[in-house]
């Protein structure tokens, strides 16, 4: 059932801090093609000329990365910053219990941090010779040198507001956050989640394919699209998917990101979940640069005032131009990646695995009142699967998910490398250390992570607590990572093995699973014994990159149609938000509908003894002029608010 949702919350919240506006400027340039975003040619548009720069300035007192929180609980907070230079910065928090006293060597609420040197997150000789169409050489590089600081904020109380202010190398930056509110002790929380922002420096000048539904791409009044050669076309640029002719979106992924992030700062979320995939490639260190940028930097300090929680993807494994995914006989750009991540990321506190440290976070539960959040790391499975090579869980099977049995479901999320080979080049990384240290989980029944998972559950539902679940890979889509790698149709990056802990999730309670992967915004209702009590699952990956529709095949008389595994679908943006363009003054001009980026918001109201949840799917959308030039963007929600009620013990009651 659906209902709708005001935009803003009745209740007034206190003021989170200053949000310093620090002076940027972007480099815009020519637009280019991305050949492998594309299914079949793509056009490259004329180049805009470089200009030399030095490969990287010299270290500068002040932050690298703005301060952003960590490990949130009700009684404590970690923050966490980057700077150049080796100076130890100091932390000045005000609040309530930290009058008076000393702390751990401390005068209550101030602390001085140990700064330490990381050298993992060194530019590579490639990243410094790198060259961007449209982009000055070298502009979007910082100084070589990463110092990382972090300290612990502790004796905190529930429910509380906290201002600080750090002082690094001369320069300062104040901001609040608000510890966890008791679980019995609260009214209202907001939760915002998104996927697949796979930030870049190349994101300042690409726009993205924009996949348009060949079943219900337009309402029925609408004008078609602008075609080949149109003002549109000549601006932004097209490719070609499914072997059609497709438009670019008008907003770079730059531009997007920004956007998107805005409307997330006006919602004043609590927390902020992260489905994976942030930077273009966790070994590509231009990339993180980009993504701090945005959440703590010139862009924007959200992760100043809202925890983040974040999930590894395959992209956290990925390392870009410094070696991809790696090859059997040398994984290690996988291990750099997803240690990399864990410089920004690791977590090490309550919320997390004690019996296996070695995996330093990259599965854990973050409690915020009567809210429990369980972030999994998908993105390795066994045995190992690989489509090229033909070794897969089970024969080859067409048809939807109807057709898949406990027999021939997937194992595996991750197919460009094998567990062996990845724990052989975590070795070879970090001398010292065997194969028991790597940091790589697996997802499947009988290992820690699966285990970890149903003990943290079942705590979960014995303390009443409202439960939600993130990982990467979705698994139950109908985009291109939608089909298992054997089916006919295979993907060998598919989310269908997560579908293993689907009966867990039911037996439990959980409320909502939230995923990206597909670069889609997708809502699928997952209720496998029909009793009315199971889970919405969201595909969020809508942050910024790729703007992704269903994934096709051709009939047999060779017209590309939707495959549609996912028979557990409810509603997709590309499928279901049909687009609606008139001509406006002249100027064909998108008015409505249609697949664009975004978010979910989760809105948790407390009612009586339980509680209300209302997720509503957000878009961003682009008002342009005559010209094409971006006016502004609007806050408008698609059509599929989803409201439904837990009770006084955190279960979801029954849904139609």
């Amino acid at each position: 059932m659906t209902a709708s949702h005001p935009t803003a919350r009745s209740r007034r919240r206190p003021v989170r801090g200053l949000r310093p506006l620090l002076a940027t400027a972007v480099i815009t340039g020519t637009l280019v093609a991305t050949p492998a975003a594309a299914v079949g040619p793509s056009v490259t548009l004329p180049a805009a000329p470089q200009t030399d720069a030095s490969p990287a300035p010299a270290p500068q007192d002040g932050f690298r990365v703005l301060p952003y929180l960590m490990e949130p609980t009700a009684d404590s907070m970690d923050l966490v910053w980057f700077s150049e230079t080796d100076q130890p910065g100091t932390v000045q928090v005000s609040g309530p219990g930290l009058g008076g006293g000393k702390g751990k060597g401390n005068d209550a609420g101030r602390y001085t941090s140990d700064p330490q040197y990381r050298p993992l997150l060194e530019y590579t000789d490639k990243e410094l010779d790198q060259s961007i169409i449209g982009l000055v050489k070298g502009s979007w590089l910082k100084a070589d040198s990463n110092y990382r600081h972090r300290v612990s904020i502790t004796g905190l109380k529930p429910g509380k507001t906290y201002r600080y202010t750090v002082t690094q190398g001369g320069q300062t930056h104040s901001a609040s956050f608000e510890t966890a509110p008791k679980a019995n002790s609260w009214d209202e929380i907001r939760i915002i989640a998104f996927s697949d922002s796979e930030t870049e420096p190349y994101g300042r000048v690409e726009h993205r394919e924009w996949e348009l539904s060949p079943v219900n791409g337009y309402t029925e009044d609408s004008l078609p699209r602008p075609g080949e050669g149109s003002a549109w076309d000549r601006i932004f640029g097209h490719t070609t998917r499914y072997g059609q002719f497709t438009l670019r979106y008008p907003l770079s992924q730059d531009t997007a990101m920004r956007e998107n992030m805005k409307h997330i700062e006006a919602a004043d979320p609590d927390l902020m979940m992260i489905a994976g995939d942030l930077s273009q490639g966790s070994g590509y260190q231009p990339a993180w640069d980009e993504f701090w940028r945005y959440f703590a930097g010139e862009h924007g300090t959200l992760a100043s005032t809202t925890p983040l929680l974040t999930a590894l993807g395959n992209w956290e494994t990925y390392a870009a131009l410094n070696g991809g995914y790696g090859t059997p006989q040398d994984q290690s750009p996988a291990v750099i990646s997803r240690n990399k991540y864990h410089e920004y990321f690791e977590r090490t506190g309550e919320g997390t695995d004690q019996a296996n440290p070695q995996y330093r976070g990259s599965y854990y539960r973050t409690d915020h009142g009567p809210v429990t959040v369980l972030t999994l790391d998908s993105t390795n499975g066994l045995p190992d699967e690989n489509t090229k090579t033909g070794t897969l869980s089970g024969p080859v099977f067409s048809g939807d998910d109807t057709n898949l049995t406990e027999e021939n479901l997937s194992t595996d999320t991750q197919g460009e490398f094998t567990r062996e080979d990845y724990d052989r080049a975590f070795t070879q990384v970090f001398p010292g250390t065997t194969t028991a240290d790597s940091d790589l989980p697996n997802v499947n029944e009988g290992t820690a992570q699966w285990a970890w998972a149903q003990e943290q559950l079942a705590d979960a539902r014995e303390k009443g607590q409202i439960v939600l679940v993130q990982f990467h890979h979705a698994a139950y889509s109908n985009g291109v990572h939608g089909t298992p790698p054997n089916h006919e149709h295979a993907d060998n990056q598919s989310g269908v093995a997560m579908r293993a802990y689907t009966p867990m999730f039911e037996e439990y309670g959980v409320a909502a699973v939230i995923s990206g992967h597909d670069e889609m915004f997708e809502r699928s209702w997952v209720d496998t014994d029909g009793d009315g009590r199971g889970f919405h699952s969201y595909d969020v990956g809508v942050a910024s990159d790729g703007l992704r529709g269903e994934q096709l095949a051709r009939n047999e008389d060779g017209v590309y149609e939707p495959i549609r595994f996912n028979s557990h679908s409810e509603w997709m943006a590309a499928a279901d938000e049909p687009e609606h363009w008139e001509d406006v003054d002249g100027v064909r001009q998108l008015v409505d509908g249609g697949l664009h980026y975004g978010h979910l918001q989760i809105d948790i109201t407390r009612k009586g003894q339980g509680a209300e949840l209302t997720l509503t799917p957000v878009y961003v959308f682009p008002v342009l002029d005559e010209d094409y030039e971006l006016v502004r963007t609007e806050r408008r929600e698609y059509d599929d608010v989803i409201t439904f009620s837990v009770d006084r013990n955190g279960l979801p009651q029954q849904q139609d």
